[in-house]
């Protein structure tokens, strides 16, 4: 389904490929807190073989250990910062924040683990001071880079379970690759290839590349 639609736009399966940071977990690799993973099918299987992915645990680049104490999203004093759930709490929050800064590839995607208090991009439980889920939230990693790269496409990995969804994506991400080395220029021929998509792929491309169009690169 994937390599047709990129075909259909003229995408090209050859090897200039969009290089997309994932969650290290995604991809099998045991990185989580407790020794484990959660690799994706999608991701693993399928968007592996369109780009060039890039594994990124933000929590073990922080000098984390593996495993190691469950990390939490706590709200303070009107600021949500990363703790570790018991003593002793040791604020995480600027050194998974900063992973994001150190990242160096020239990313067109990052793909996130949902609900992590790193990676998740919006469906992360924010805590009281009592440890209660009281909100949804960016994990501080996603949510720094989010705020970097603001037309960087993203996706928690869950977001890529629904079909119309991952479609809209991997065309993000495409788009994003050919604006960011063949500048605002590339975003003629886009525009017109966009043409022959389908709804809603059609309304949400060009939005998206609207956005390139009015942002610096």
């Amino acid at each position: 389904m994937l390599p047709d639609l990129l075909q259909e736009m003229g995408f090209a399966a050859d090897a200039d490929r969009p290089v997309v940071g994932v969650s290290a977990c995604l991809m099998g690799k045991p990185v989580r807190y407790d020794g484990g993973h959660r690799r994706h099918a999608r991701v693993h299987d399928e968007l592996a073989g369109l780009v060039r992915l890039v594994e990124v645990c933000p929590e073990v680049a922080a000098g984390l250990p593996v495993p190691r104490p469950p990390i939490q999203v706590v709200e303070r004093e009107g600021a949500r910062r990363v703790y570790p759930v018991a003593p002793p709490h040791r604020d995480l929050t600027d050194a998974l924040a900063d992973q994001a800064n150190a990242l160096d590839a020239p990313l067109s995607g990052f793909v996130v683990k949902s609900r992590s208090p790193s990676c998740g991009l919006g469906t992360t439980p924010v805590h009281d001071q009592q440890g209660r889920p009281v909100a949804l939230g960016d994990g501080a990693f996603a949510g720094a880079l989010a705020r970097r790269h603001p037309h960087l496409p993203m996706a928690n990995d869950t977001d890529l379970d629904a079909p119309l969804f991952a479609q809209a994506f991997v065309l993000r991400v495409f788009c994003h690759h050919h604006w960011r080395t063949g500048g605002v220029e590339a975003l003629t021929s886009l525009r017109a290839r966009s043409g022959q998509l389908d709804e809603p792929l059609l309304s949400g491309t060009q939005r998206f590349l609207d956005r390139l169009a009015g942002a610096s690169l």
